[in-house]
Protein backbone atom coordinates (compact mmCIF):
# COMPACT_ATOMS: atom_id res chain seq x y z
CA UNK A 1 0.00 0.00 0.00
CA UNK A 2 1.33 3.46 -0.93
CA UNK A 3 0.24 6.25 1.41
CA UNK A 4 -0.93 9.44 -0.38
CA UNK A 5 -0.44 11.45 2.81
CA UNK A 6 3.35 11.06 2.88
CA UNK A 7 4.93 14.17 4.33
CA UNK A 8 8.47 14.93 3.15
CA UNK A 9 9.10 17.60 5.78
CA UNK A 10 12.69 18.03 6.97
CA UNK A 11 11.57 17.91 10.63
CA UNK A 12 12.87 14.33 10.81
CA UNK A 13 16.45 15.48 10.45
CA UNK A 14 16.55 16.00 14.22
CA UNK A 15 15.90 12.30 14.97
CA UNK A 16 18.84 10.23 16.17
CA UNK A 17 19.97 6.73 15.19
CA UNK A 18 18.30 5.41 18.36
CA UNK A 19 14.93 6.37 16.92
CA UNK A 20 15.48 4.48 13.69
CA UNK A 21 14.26 1.06 12.59
CA UNK A 22 17.84 -0.04 11.94
CA UNK A 23 18.78 0.50 15.58
CA UNK A 24 15.77 -1.40 16.87
CA UNK A 25 16.16 -4.26 14.38
CA UNK A 26 19.84 -4.74 15.25
CA UNK A 27 19.09 -4.54 18.97
CA UNK A 28 16.32 -7.14 18.62
CA UNK A 29 18.69 -9.50 16.81
CA UNK A 30 21.41 -9.03 19.42
CA UNK A 31 18.89 -9.74 22.19
CA UNK A 32 17.80 -12.93 20.40
CA UNK A 33 21.43 -14.10 20.27
CA UNK A 34 21.44 -13.97 24.08
CA UNK A 35 17.96 -15.18 24.93
CA UNK A 36 17.51 -18.10 22.51
CA UNK A 37 20.59 -20.12 23.67
CA UNK A 38 19.75 -19.33 27.30
CA UNK A 39 16.17 -20.56 26.79
CA UNK A 40 17.43 -23.80 25.22
CA UNK A 41 19.80 -24.32 28.16
CA UNK A 42 16.97 -23.65 30.64
CA UNK A 43 14.71 -26.18 28.92
CA UNK A 44 17.52 -28.76 29.13
CA UNK A 45 18.13 -27.98 32.81
CA UNK A 46 14.47 -28.28 33.81
CA UNK A 47 14.00 -31.51 31.83
CA UNK A 48 17.13 -33.27 33.10
CA UNK A 49 17.85 -31.77 36.53
CA UNK A 50 14.43 -31.53 38.20
CA UNK A 51 14.59 -33.62 41.41
CA UNK A 52 11.79 -35.93 42.55
CA UNK A 53 10.58 -33.50 45.20
CA UNK A 54 9.86 -30.99 42.39
CA UNK A 55 8.35 -33.43 39.89
CA UNK A 56 4.89 -31.81 40.18
CA UNK A 57 6.37 -28.48 39.12
CA UNK A 58 8.22 -29.78 36.07
CA UNK A 59 5.40 -29.60 33.49
CA UNK A 60 4.07 -26.18 34.64
CA UNK A 61 7.62 -24.80 34.54
CA UNK A 62 8.19 -26.14 31.01
CA UNK A 63 4.88 -24.72 29.76
CA UNK A 64 5.69 -21.35 31.32
CA UNK A 65 9.14 -21.38 29.70
CA UNK A 66 7.59 -22.27 26.33
CA UNK A 67 5.22 -19.30 26.37
CA UNK A 68 7.92 -16.99 27.70
CA UNK A 69 10.23 -18.04 24.86
CA UNK A 70 7.39 -17.54 22.38
CA UNK A 71 6.85 -13.98 23.68
CA UNK A 72 10.56 -13.27 23.36
CA UNK A 73 10.65 -14.55 19.81
CA UNK A 74 7.61 -12.43 18.93
CA UNK A 75 9.59 -9.35 19.90
CA UNK A 76 13.03 -10.24 18.61
CA UNK A 77 12.49 -12.53 15.60
CA UNK A 78 8.92 -13.08 14.41
CA UNK A 79 7.34 -9.63 14.64
CA UNK A 80 9.94 -7.10 15.78
CA UNK A 81 7.40 -4.32 16.52
CA UNK A 82 8.40 -0.72 15.85
CA UNK A 83 5.69 1.22 17.69
CA UNK A 84 4.71 4.88 17.36
CA UNK A 85 3.63 5.71 20.92
CA UNK A 86 1.47 7.50 22.02
CA UNK A 87 -0.58 6.05 19.15
CA UNK A 88 -1.53 2.39 18.79
CA UNK A 89 0.26 1.99 15.48
CA UNK A 90 3.43 0.34 14.28
CA UNK A 91 5.34 -1.48 11.58
CA UNK A 92 6.80 -5.01 11.83
CA UNK A 93 10.56 -5.42 11.41
CA UNK A 94 10.65 -9.19 11.85
CA UNK A 95 10.30 -12.41 9.90
CA UNK A 96 6.49 -12.48 9.77
CA UNK A 97 6.36 -9.03 8.19
CA UNK A 98 8.90 -10.14 5.61
CA UNK A 99 6.73 -13.18 4.82
CA UNK A 100 3.66 -10.97 4.36
CA UNK A 101 1.70 -11.91 7.49
CA UNK A 102 -0.75 -9.12 8.29
CA UNK A 103 0.27 -6.74 11.06
CA UNK A 104 -3.20 -7.04 12.58
CA UNK A 105 -2.78 -10.77 13.09
CA UNK A 106 0.75 -10.34 14.40
CA UNK A 107 -0.70 -7.97 16.99
CA UNK A 108 -3.42 -10.51 17.80
CA UNK A 109 -0.85 -13.23 18.44
CA UNK A 110 1.18 -10.82 20.56
CA UNK A 111 -1.82 -10.09 22.78
CA UNK A 112 -2.63 -13.79 23.02
CA UNK A 113 0.99 -14.48 24.01
CA UNK A 114 0.91 -11.89 26.81
CA UNK A 115 -2.40 -13.26 28.13
CA UNK A 116 -1.03 -16.81 27.94
CA UNK A 117 1.75 -15.77 30.29
CA UNK A 118 -1.03 -14.91 32.73
CA UNK A 119 -2.53 -18.39 32.26
CA UNK A 120 0.92 -19.80 33.06
CA UNK A 121 0.85 -17.89 36.36
CA UNK A 122 -2.49 -19.53 37.13
CA UNK A 123 -0.96 -22.91 36.31
CA UNK A 124 2.04 -22.39 38.60
CA UNK A 125 -0.09 -21.22 41.54
CA UNK A 126 -2.70 -23.95 40.98
CA UNK A 127 0.10 -26.49 41.07
CA UNK A 128 1.13 -25.23 44.52
CA UNK A 129 -2.52 -25.03 45.59
CA UNK A 130 -3.11 -28.68 44.72
CA UNK A 131 -0.21 -29.83 46.93
CA UNK A 132 -1.70 -28.47 50.17
CA UNK A 133 -3.43 -31.34 51.95
CA UNK A 134 -5.59 -29.09 54.16
CA UNK A 135 -7.30 -27.59 51.11
CA UNK A 136 -10.46 -29.48 50.23
CA UNK A 137 -11.67 -27.32 47.36
CA UNK A 138 -8.98 -28.09 44.78
CA UNK A 139 -8.48 -29.82 41.46
CA UNK A 140 -7.60 -33.45 42.20
CA UNK A 141 -8.12 -35.33 38.95
CA UNK A 142 -5.75 -35.00 36.01
CA UNK A 143 -8.62 -34.96 33.47
CA UNK A 144 -10.33 -32.15 35.36
CA UNK A 145 -7.12 -30.13 35.38
CA UNK A 146 -6.60 -30.67 31.63
CA UNK A 147 -10.18 -29.58 30.93
CA UNK A 148 -9.85 -26.55 33.19
CA UNK A 149 -6.73 -25.24 31.48
CA UNK A 150 -7.99 -26.15 28.01
CA UNK A 151 -10.95 -23.83 28.70
CA UNK A 152 -8.55 -21.13 29.86
CA UNK A 153 -6.56 -21.50 26.64
CA UNK A 154 -9.71 -21.37 24.53
CA UNK A 155 -10.93 -18.28 26.38
CA UNK A 156 -7.59 -16.55 25.78
CA UNK A 157 -7.78 -17.14 22.03
CA UNK A 158 -11.44 -16.12 21.73
CA UNK A 159 -11.74 -13.07 24.02
CA UNK A 160 -9.43 -10.92 21.85
CA UNK A 161 -10.72 -12.17 18.50
CA UNK A 162 -13.89 -10.07 17.83
CA UNK A 163 -11.96 -6.81 17.70
CA UNK A 164 -9.49 -8.17 15.13
CA UNK A 165 -12.26 -9.39 12.82
CA UNK A 166 -13.39 -5.82 12.10
CA UNK A 167 -12.03 -4.06 9.00
CA UNK A 168 -10.84 -0.49 9.41
CA UNK A 169 -10.21 2.46 7.13
CA UNK A 170 -6.47 2.73 7.52
CA UNK A 171 -6.09 6.06 5.73
CA UNK A 172 -8.65 7.67 8.03
CA UNK A 173 -7.01 6.17 11.11
CA UNK A 174 -3.58 7.36 9.97
CA UNK A 175 -4.91 10.90 9.81
CA UNK A 176 -5.96 10.54 13.44
CA UNK A 177 -2.43 9.45 14.34
CA UNK A 178 -0.92 12.40 12.47
CA UNK A 179 -3.05 14.74 14.53
CA UNK A 180 -1.21 13.46 17.62
CA UNK A 181 2.18 12.94 15.97
CA UNK A 182 2.58 15.60 13.24
CA UNK A 183 6.12 14.52 12.41
CA UNK A 184 6.75 10.80 12.97
CA UNK A 185 9.87 9.07 11.69
CA UNK A 186 9.94 8.09 8.03
CA UNK A 187 9.09 4.47 8.97
CA UNK A 188 5.52 5.63 9.55
CA UNK A 189 5.01 5.69 5.76
CA UNK A 190 6.22 2.14 5.34
CA UNK A 191 3.62 0.14 3.33
CA UNK A 192 3.34 -2.37 6.21
CA UNK A 193 2.51 0.25 8.87
CA UNK A 194 -0.80 -0.50 10.56
CA UNK A 195 -2.95 1.59 12.90
CA UNK A 196 -4.67 -0.65 15.40
CA UNK A 197 -6.69 1.94 17.34
CA UNK A 198 -7.65 5.56 16.84
CA UNK A 199 -8.81 6.02 20.43
CA UNK A 200 -12.12 5.66 22.20
CA UNK A 201 -13.02 2.19 20.86
CA UNK A 202 -15.22 0.22 23.24
CA UNK A 203 -14.78 -3.36 21.99
CA UNK A 204 -11.00 -3.64 22.45
CA UNK A 205 -11.27 -2.00 25.88
CA UNK A 206 -13.75 -4.60 27.10
CA UNK A 207 -11.88 -7.47 25.42
CA UNK A 208 -8.65 -6.56 27.22
CA UNK A 209 -10.41 -5.79 30.51
CA UNK A 210 -12.33 -9.07 30.56
CA UNK A 211 -9.31 -11.08 29.43
CA UNK A 212 -6.89 -9.75 32.02
CA UNK A 213 -9.55 -9.54 34.72
CA UNK A 214 -10.31 -13.24 34.25
CA UNK A 215 -6.62 -14.12 34.59
CA UNK A 216 -6.01 -11.85 37.60
CA UNK A 217 -9.04 -13.24 39.48
CA UNK A 218 -7.89 -16.85 39.11
CA UNK A 219 -4.27 -16.03 39.93
CA UNK A 220 -5.16 -14.30 43.20
CA UNK A 221 -7.69 -16.99 44.13
CA UNK A 222 -5.07 -19.75 44.03
CA UNK A 223 -2.38 -17.55 45.59
CA UNK A 224 -4.41 -16.19 48.50
CA UNK A 225 -6.09 -19.52 49.23
CA UNK A 226 -2.68 -21.20 49.37
CA UNK A 227 -1.19 -18.48 51.59
CA UNK A 228 -4.16 -18.75 53.95
CA UNK A 229 -3.74 -22.50 54.43
CA UNK A 230 0.05 -22.27 54.82
CA UNK A 231 -0.10 -19.52 57.43
CA UNK A 232 -3.40 -19.75 59.33
CA UNK A 233 -4.59 -23.35 59.03
CA UNK A 234 -2.88 -25.98 61.17
CA UNK A 235 -3.10 -29.74 60.95
CA UNK A 236 -1.48 -32.55 62.87
CA UNK A 237 -1.10 -34.47 59.61
CA UNK A 238 1.38 -31.93 58.20
CA UNK A 239 4.82 -31.55 59.75
CA UNK A 240 6.47 -28.17 60.24
CA UNK A 241 9.22 -29.20 57.80
CA UNK A 242 6.68 -29.96 55.07
CA UNK A 243 4.94 -26.63 55.59
CA UNK A 244 8.24 -24.78 55.46
CA UNK A 245 9.13 -26.53 52.21
CA UNK A 246 5.73 -25.64 50.71
CA UNK A 247 6.15 -22.01 51.79
CA UNK A 248 9.59 -21.96 50.19
CA UNK A 249 8.24 -23.29 46.87
CA UNK A 250 5.40 -20.74 46.93
CA UNK A 251 7.90 -17.94 47.59
CA UNK A 252 10.10 -19.14 44.71
CA UNK A 253 7.15 -19.25 42.32
CA UNK A 254 6.09 -15.74 43.36
CA UNK A 255 9.60 -14.38 42.76
CA UNK A 256 9.80 -16.19 39.43
CA UNK A 257 6.54 -14.57 38.35
CA UNK A 258 7.16 -11.08 39.76
CA UNK A 259 10.69 -10.17 38.63
CA UNK A 260 10.28 -10.71 34.85
CA UNK A 261 7.20 -8.49 34.83
CA UNK A 262 9.45 -5.57 35.71
CA UNK A 263 10.37 -5.72 32.01
CA UNK A 264 6.69 -5.21 31.18
CA UNK A 265 5.70 -2.78 33.93
CA UNK A 266 8.16 0.01 33.14
CA UNK A 267 7.40 0.22 29.41
CA UNK A 268 3.66 0.07 30.11
CA UNK A 269 4.06 2.93 32.61
CA UNK A 270 5.93 4.92 29.96
CA UNK A 271 3.22 4.32 27.33
CA UNK A 272 0.56 5.47 29.79
CA UNK A 273 2.56 8.62 30.43
CA UNK A 274 3.09 9.20 26.70
CA UNK A 275 -0.62 8.74 26.04
CA UNK A 276 -1.72 11.09 28.82
CA UNK A 277 0.84 13.79 27.99
CA UNK A 278 0.62 13.27 24.21
CA UNK A 279 4.40 12.82 24.23
CA UNK A 280 6.27 11.41 21.23
CA UNK A 281 9.92 10.34 21.34
CA UNK A 282 10.79 7.47 19.00
CA UNK A 283 14.12 6.77 20.70
CA UNK A 284 12.28 6.27 24.01
CA UNK A 285 9.69 4.14 22.22
CA UNK A 286 12.40 1.88 20.79
CA UNK A 287 14.12 1.43 24.13
CA UNK A 288 10.79 0.70 25.83
CA UNK A 289 10.20 -2.13 23.36
CA UNK A 290 13.73 -3.44 23.97
CA UNK A 291 13.08 -3.58 27.71
CA UNK A 292 9.92 -5.59 27.04
CA UNK A 293 11.90 -7.90 24.75
CA UNK A 294 14.09 -8.83 27.73
CA UNK A 295 11.15 -10.31 29.64
CA UNK A 296 12.21 -13.84 28.66
CA UNK A 297 15.81 -13.21 29.67
CA UNK A 298 14.68 -12.32 33.19
CA UNK A 299 12.27 -15.27 33.24
CA UNK A 300 14.93 -17.84 32.34
CA UNK A 301 17.47 -16.32 34.74
CA UNK A 302 14.90 -16.48 37.56
CA UNK A 303 14.15 -20.12 36.78
CA UNK A 304 17.84 -21.02 36.78
CA UNK A 305 18.88 -19.16 39.92
CA UNK A 306 15.83 -19.20 42.21
CA UNK A 307 15.44 -23.00 42.37
CA UNK A 308 18.41 -24.61 44.12
CA UNK A 309 18.78 -27.74 41.91
CA UNK A 310 18.97 -25.62 38.76
CA UNK A 311 21.22 -23.06 40.46
CA UNK A 312 23.65 -25.73 41.64
CA UNK A 313 23.81 -27.31 38.19
CA UNK A 314 24.40 -23.95 36.52
CA UNK A 315 27.12 -23.02 39.01
CA UNK A 316 28.78 -26.41 38.48
CA UNK A 317 29.37 -25.48 34.83
CA UNK A 318 31.36 -22.37 35.76
CA UNK A 319 35.08 -23.32 35.69
CA UNK A 320 35.99 -21.54 38.91
CA UNK A 321 32.98 -22.95 40.75
CA UNK A 322 33.73 -26.44 39.50
CA UNK A 323 37.32 -26.23 40.85
CA UNK A 324 36.04 -24.91 44.17
CA UNK A 325 33.56 -27.78 44.48
CA UNK A 326 36.29 -30.32 43.75
CA UNK A 327 38.40 -28.86 46.54
CA UNK A 328 35.48 -29.04 48.95
CA UNK A 329 34.93 -32.74 48.16
CA UNK A 330 38.47 -33.67 49.20
CA UNK A 331 38.26 -35.64 52.44
CA UNK A 332 41.15 -35.00 54.76
CA UNK A 333 41.82 -38.09 56.86
CA UNK A 334 42.76 -37.39 60.49
CA UNK A 335 46.41 -37.93 61.33
CA UNK A 336 46.85 -40.42 64.15
CA UNK A 337 49.67 -39.74 66.57
CA UNK A 338 52.09 -42.64 67.16
CA UNK A 339 51.47 -42.08 70.90
CA UNK A 340 47.73 -42.50 70.52
CA UNK A 341 44.87 -40.11 70.11
CA UNK A 342 44.74 -36.82 71.89
CA UNK A 343 41.48 -36.16 73.69
CA UNK A 344 40.04 -32.92 74.95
Amino acid sequence: MAWPDNNTSNCRETYSYFGSADYLRNAYHFTALLTVPLSIFTFYTVITKTPKRMKNMKIPLLISLAWSTNLDLMFTVYSGPYIFFPSASGVPLGLLGYLGVGVKWQSYWGQVSVTMMGVCFIMLYENQHSQISTIRFKIKRRKTRLTYFALNYLFTFVVMLPFYLDDTDQLKMRQKVLERIPCPTSEFWDPKTYVLLQGGEVLPFWSITIGFGFVIFQTFFFLLHTVYHLTLVSSAKISAATKNLQRKFLKNVSIQISIPWIAIAFPVAYTMYADKMNYYNQAYNNNAMLIMANHGLLCTCCTLFIYKPYRDFTKSLIPGQRFSQRRMTIIVEPVTSPHGSVSN
